[in-house]
Order: structure tokens, then C-alpha cells, then sequence
């Protein structure tokens, strides 16, 4: 079992205790981006490397958050429809071809720093959390009535 896949999928932040089961999400771009919007649709194969090129050829570079944070988890339930652990197999399959999972970052600030160097990035923020700035949002994914 490839070991680098599980690192990658564990993530290495921590949920904050007490942590809202609902959260708003947006996803960003830098502004520099050629991405104006995505769907829900286009969002899910990235993320899970369906898709792996943006619309004008380039390279689409996704960036989760670590594994066991409150947006990772809501992101995953909502767009992906299943856990991060839930994925564990998924993506040790597509390692074997050479997929890797998406980058993991640390927090929300060190996504909005990445998509704004990035051009090809895309990532997930809490809906507060966005620099501005440096990033643009193109898609809302507002709070659940309930996560579970």
C-alpha cells in the first residue's frame, strides 16, 4: 500500500474542537487565473482527477485542505459525496496510473497563497477566509443545513 497516498490523504492539520458541523465554503482561483467559473460538476472531476485539464488546455491543479478538518469534511461530503477515508482506496488505485491526490495544504491561508501563485489551482475556503487580494471566488457552496 503506497504509503505517500495515505500521508497525502491524513492531511496534517486538526480539527478545531467544537468546530461548526456547517460551514460555508467557496472555491478560488488566483487572480490571475483563466478560470472565471466552474460548475459543481467540473469541481467534483477535478478534485478527484477525473479531469485533470481546464477548459483552455492547461493543467488544473487542485489543493485540499488536511483530512480531518471541518472544511475538508464538509467539502467531501457535499461535492464529492463521500469521506476522505472513504477515499483511501480510490485513490491507491489511481496511483498505480500515476494519478496522484490533490496537494494538501495546512489552512485556508496557505491555500488562498497557493492559488494566488498558481494559475492552475483551485481550492476551498471558508467563505471569510478569502484574500481578496490575491484570489477570486467562482463558485459558492453554501453551509448545509446539516453535516453528519
Amino acid at each position: 500500500m503506497p504509503l505517500i497516498v495515505i500521508a497525502a490523504l491524513a492531511g496534517a492539520g486538526h480539527a478545531a474542537p467544537g468546530a461548526p458541523e456547517t460551514v460555508s465554503l467557496v472555491l478560488i482561483v488566483g487572480k490571475d487565473s483563466p478560470i472565471r467559473t466552474v460548475t459543481l460538476d467540473a469541481v467534483r472531476d477535478v478534485f478527484l482527477r477525473r479531469q485533470r485539464l481546464w477548459p483552455d488546455g492547461s493543467r488544473a491543479m487542485p489543493v485540499n485542505l488536511p483530512a480531518d478538518s471541518p472544511e475538508r469534511l464538509a467539502f467531501s461530503r457535499r461535492v464529492l459525496g463521500r469521506l476522505p477515508t472513504e477515499l483511501v482506496d480510490y485513490w491507491n488505485r489511481l496511483y498505480f496510473d500515476g494519478i496522484r491526490p490533490p496537494l494538501v495544504l495546512r489552512s485556508p491561508d496557505a491555500a488562498c497563497a497557493y492559488v494566488a501563485t498558481d494559475p492552475a489551482a483551485i481550492a476551498y475556503v471558508p467563505a471569510g477566509a478569502v484574500d481578496k487580494a490575491s484570489c477570486r471566488v467562482v463558485l459558492e457552496l453554501p453551509a448545509a443545513a446539516k453535516e453528519r
